[in-house]
């Protein structure tokens, strides 16, 4: 008979459901080592739990049973234990429940058996109650989660976790397991941009956490990717090496400077700025600087910079500078000042358009190698200049001077002056330095000497050709399209094979010289791409080029 009554109740259980008294609303009287009780079926019950198993004595017991998976919408017996005091809660999302965090609490409860006891838990929304410990975590990122994540790689310990994953590559967005070691607080957190999440900047946190395992989403391996901005690195002295991701470098972001470019400003888009970078990304050595009293916008490799003035930090990219300083377009953003500028005027530069107001001195915001042809200091083919910043002037009078014409002006708050002596003596075509230029303008002109009418490369050529060949090895995923241009003397019909003919025979010798035919092209336009008049002999020889452009 006993037997069969047993057999009864375990097939009905609703009868033996009805048999548990109703469970109180939380446990914070409860005296027993163990409580049997039954939840009401329905929704989740209404109130607040803290932990993740074990519970605080007040959280709301049905509701943190249906977070532990005791029971379903269907409701049923529970059997909660009390487990004492704890020093720490951790809040987690289970089976459509949110807890919360809390630190230590004199009363708690765990539940004797889980419908999910078996499964890995769900992760907490953060790390905060593990602080201060060196535990590892095992656990279920449903997906990525909303929230804020700090840092890359090693976030603080208050980052949304399951964020921070997905920013780490160690969940795709349909989430997966996790496992997650606490480390202590480090003294800044730098912010990047991975796997579609930005994180932030941090200075100094008491507790941080980091990732174990293999990541899941394919990326870059063994080099720290590169921070969005340089505001958390700033006082560093050891250069710092990292990885621009094509996905960095694409993000939208503003930049100031050239060369050197403040904290702040966007890293990766900066190192594209100064051609450290393509735009599939690339490895860069970033160094800290410190505060300049002016940055310098300009336009290169497709990216604009602005100017700024003083700002407490600044980095630049090591292993991208050489040769002497191409002047900038205009002197704007070193206005207030008396600074003295060395710098390089291309005869490209010489002659492209632009205006300038006034006649030695001329206003901050005149071309500025136009201006210096106007003041007779480089011929037309270029040469290097000084030049000095001076005080706004009340009026800046227009004049014509060796085959510049500037326009009068009214009173404007700053002006440079060209300093040195006359030199209007037409010479070779001043070369660019080749790898800065192509940094900075995706472009330079290859002022190179070939035999008369004849596509044979001279001696003299060799080492402007070095220079070119030099930036191909220092940039191994570089790819350059060769551009030949001629003169006008002859004919479009004997022109146009002739620069095609220059142009291989460029790329000819680069590829003797170590560099793939796969990553050179090469075209010839003839006589119709002239920067300089044809009527000169300055001109023609200014004419007479060929360009190396980027291919991204």
């Amino acid at each position: 008979m006993r037997r069969i009554l047993v057999l009864f109740l375990l097939l009905v259980p609703g009868l033996a459901f009805a048999q548990a008294p109703a469970c109180p609303a939380d446990l914070r009287s409860f005296s027993g080592p163990a409580l049997e009780c039954a939840c009401p079926a329905g929704d989740v019950a209404p109130g607040s739990v803290w932990g993740s198993s074990p519970y605080t004595s007040d959280s709301t017991l049905c509701r943190a049973a249906r977070h532990a998976g005791v029971i379903g919408e269907a409701g049923g017996t529970i059997r909660a234990r009390m487990s004492g005091p704890g020093q720490s809660f951790r809040g987690s999302i289970q089976n459509g429940v949110p807890t919360n965090d809390y630190g230590p609490y004199g009363g708690s409860f765990t539940f004797a058996a889980a419908n999910t006891a078996s499964a890995p838990m769900a992760c907490p929304s953060n790390m905060t109650s593990f602080a201060g410990g060196a535990e590892v975590l095992a656990c279920i990122c449903p997906g990525p989660g909303s929230g804020t994540v700090w840092g890359s790689d090693l976030y603080t310990a208050d980052s949304a976790l399951c964020r921070a994953a997905l920013h780490g590559g160690f969940i795709t967005p349909q989430g997966g397991p996790v496992g997650v070691r606490m480390a202590p607080g480090a003294a800044r957190y730098s912010g990047s941009t991975r796997n579609g999440v930005t994180t932030q900047n941090f200075a100094a946190y008491g507790a941080s956490f980091r990732f174990e395992g293999q990541a899941v989403v394919a990326g870059p391996v063994g080099v720290e990717i590169c921070p969005d901005n340089a505001t958390s690195l700033a006082g560093e002295a050891a250069p710092q090496r990292c990885l621009c991701t094509a996905e960095a470098v694409a993000v939208r972001g503003s930049i100031w400077g050239s060369d050197a470019y403040t904290a702040d400003s966007r890293t990766c888009v900066a190192a594209l700025h100064a051609g450290a970078v393509t735009r599939r990304g690339g490895e860069v050595t970033l160094r800290m600087l410190t505060g300049l009293p002016r940055y310098v916008g300009t336009t290169r490799n497709g990216v604009q910079s602005s100017n700024f003035g003083p700002y407490a930090a600044s980095f630049r990219f090591e292993g991208v500078s050489s040769g002497p300083q191409i002047c900038p377009d205009n002197m704007s953003a070193y206005a207030g000042s008396d600074e003295a500028l060395a710098c390089l005027c291309t005869g490209e530069a010489v002659l492209r358009e632009g205006s300038v107001w006034g006649s030695n001195s001329y206003t901050a915001d005149s071309r500025v190698c136009r201006a210096a042809r106007h003041a007779g200091v480089v011929p037309i083919t270029g040469g290097e200049i000084n030049l000095r910043m001076v005080p706004g002037e009340a009026r800046y009078p227009g004049s014509t001077r060796n085959g510049v014409q500037t326009a009068d002006w009214p009173a404007y708050p700053a002006g440079f002056r060209l300093e040195g002596a006359q030199n209007t003596a037409v010479g070779a075509p001043v070369q660019a330095p080749i790898a800065d230029a192509l940094r900075r303008t995706g472009k330079v002109s290859l002022y190179i000497n070939f035999r008369t009418n004849s596509a044979d490369l001279d001696m003299s050529a060799a080492p402007v050709l070095t220079q070119l060949r030099d930036a191909l090895v220092a940039e191994p995923a570089l790819r350059l399209r060769l551009v030949g241009h001629t003169d006008s003397q002859g004919n479009q019909a004997t022109n146009l094979p002739l620069s095609q003919r220059r142009a291989q025979s460029v790329g000819a010798w680069l590829m003797l010289n170590g560099v793939p035919a796969a990553r050179l092209a090469t075209e010839g336009r003839g006589q119709t791409q002239p920067i300089a008049d044809n009527t000169s002999d300055a001109g023609r020889s200014l004419n007479r080029r060929v360009e190396a452009e980027r291919l991204d």
